[in-house]
Order: structure tokens, then sequence, then C-alpha cells
């Protein structure tokens, strides 16, 4: 046998090996995907899903706004603090809504600043239709309407984790508007875990099997790195969305319309954002891994950076003091 030939026989060995490998992979997380669900259906309450009453009364004094969307008017809901022209707009992630930000809202406003933090269609307690209609062109779309219905002619824009990849998204579709960027565990390139969301998009029989309270404690412990610090406050606020009509469908049919190649055509064109932006990090980030934040340096270089310590995928509440005072003096600065 030549040199050649015993080249391609360990080539194609290895390429076997790998798509060995990737069956045993697949085979491994269906089979954690089903015990987790049969756990959750055995050992864990049920969602405990509210009547209209109950609706209306947690909605009551709460700030909303009625967007007349590409799908019909849709009730968006919103927390402002504040006055002024100095706006800043936060923007939350998959799975999240405005309550996530609730360490850094009042101390933004007392330092002078025009706060806005707003609930995605389909989160927090904005209004959830059931269509298949929740994409990041939708998000971009509910985000240029509010502001320019509450006149904010340019903001400072602040997003973790799919919020920041809206973030980066609108200032690569409209740069005019933002005046900086905050990008805190952002989603910005390709995700690693990609088989796993893959996965994710065809387990919509069991997808509210991970929606109820404890599985909600369960996720949070796995992206933050103190487990034990996560809350009854926190499980409460990050259950609520799934206990309104259309909560847990809103979070499928997002995961299903999540697309790699979207963020593959977005990394070449970041070098086109000249505005000021501040990127933090939880170095032990297990979502979004650190390999991120080294990608965002890169292409982002001329950036202000922090990587905090002992510090998951919720940066904005596991060290809020670190992450405001960042905030303060990138603004202060830019």
């Amino acid at each position: 046998m030549s040199s050649i030939e015993i080249k391609c026989c360990i080539k194609e060995n290895s390429v076997m090996k790998k798509n060995r490998l990737k069956i045993i992979k697949c085979f491994v997380l269906l089979f954690a995907f089903f015990w987790i669900a049969l756990f959750s259906l055995f050992v864990s309450m049920e969602i405990q899903f509210l009547d209209q009453e109950e609706e209306q009364k947690l909605k009551e004094g709460k700030q909303f706004w009625e967007w007349q969307s590409p799908h019909g008017p849709l009730a968006m809901h919103y927390v402002e603090k504040g006055i002024g022209s100095d706006h800043l707009l936060f923007l939350h992630g998959f799975r999240s809504h405005s309550f996530t930000w609730r360490a850094l809202l009042d101390p933004l406003a007392e330092a002078g600043f025009h706060v806005w933090a707003i609930d995605l269609i389909g989160y927090g307690l904005s209004d959830k239709p059931v269509e298949d209609v929740y994409s990041a062109d939708l998000f971009v779309q509910q985000i240029n309407a509010f502001m320019k219905a509450k006149g904010i002619n340019q903001a400072h824009i602040i997003g973790n984790s799919m919020g920041g990849g809206l973030a980066l998204l609108l200032a690569l579709l409209d740069p005019g508007p933002i005046r900086s960027l905050m990008l805190l565990s952002a989603l910005g390139y390709p995700l690693e875990t990609s088989f796993s969301l893959t996965i994710g998009k065809h387990i919509a029989h069991i997808w509210p099997a991970f929606m109820n309270p404890t599985m909600v404690r369960f996720g949070l412990k796995q992206i933050v790195y103190h487990a034990d610090k996560i809350s009854d406050e926190q499980v409460d606020a990050y259950s609520l969305p799934y206990r309104f009509p259309g909560g847990v469908k809103a979070s499928l049919l997002t995961l299903e319309k999540f697309d790699n190649q979207h963020l593959i055509d977005m990394q070449p064109k970041y070098s086109k954002l000249k505005m000021p932006t501040l990127i933090i990090w939880g170095k032990y980030d297990s979502l979004l891994p650190i390999a991120h934040y080294e990608k965002f340096n890169q292409d982002f270089p001329h950036a202000e950076k922090l990587l905090i310590n002992n510090c998951g995928h919720l940066p904005q509440e596991e060290a809020p003091e670190q992450v405001l005072n960042a905030i303060l003096k990138f603004l202060k600065s830019s």
C-alpha cells in the first residue's frame, strides 16, 4: 500500500470516527432531554396559568404602549425612569424580560439618564401572539417603532444575550440613532451549542415541561456562577410570563426561528460600527463562553472591556454594582 493510500485510509477513519461521535452525542442529548422532561413532569408542579382577573391585576399600574404591528395591534410593556433627552434603552435576552435590569434602572435615572427597559413581544408582560411571528426582524421593527413613538431620536443601547444581538443588528441596520453600544454577554457569534438548539427545535410536545418553576430554577442555576444564590424572587419573575396565554409558545417559536447563519452573516460587518462600545462578560459564562468575549475583543479592538470574575451569563444580576460602575464610567467618557 502506497503512502498516499495510507493517508487516505487514515483520513477516512478520522471522518468515520467524527461521525460516530456525532451520532453518540445525538443519542446522549436525546436521552438527557427525555429524562429531564420526564423528571419535570413527575416531580415538579405544573404551570399555574392565570385567569383574566389575575392578568388584569398584575398589569395594573404598569406602563404599556400599543404597537400597530404588521400582525395587528400588540400591547408592549415597558419601564420608564428619569427624564430628559439622554436616553438609555435596555434589551433583555431569550426567556428573560425587563425584570433582569431591576438593579440598574433607578441608579442610572438618578444619575441623570432617561431610562427605558422594554419587554419584547412574547416576553414579560407584553402581548404574546400565538402566530409564528417571533424573529429578529420583528423585534427590530418593534424597537424602532417604540423609539419613534416615544421621541427617542438617539439612545445608548444596552443588551444582554439575545438583547445584545438585537443591539448589534439595530446598529448595523441604522447606526444613526445609536449613540453607543453596551453589550453584556451578548449574542454576536454562532453558538457552538447549535446542535443542542437544533434538538430543542423538535421537542415542541414536551417544551411546556421546561417552563414550570422547578425547571426555571434549574435553568437559572445552569447559567450563573453562584447557583445557590438564585432567589425565589428570580424564579417567580422568570416563571411568570409562562403563566400567560401564549407565553410558552412564544419562547418555543423564538427558538425555532434561531439561525446561526444570521450571526455568521453579521460578523464581517462589525468593523463598520464606529460608535463607542462597552463589552462586559462573566468569566464563567457557560452559555456564551469566554471564547465569544475574545472574538468581540478582536472585532471591536477599541471597545472598553470588563471581564467579571466569579460571574456567569447574567452580569447585571450577578454583579450589579460592578456593571453599574462600568456603565457610568463608560457613559461619562463617551
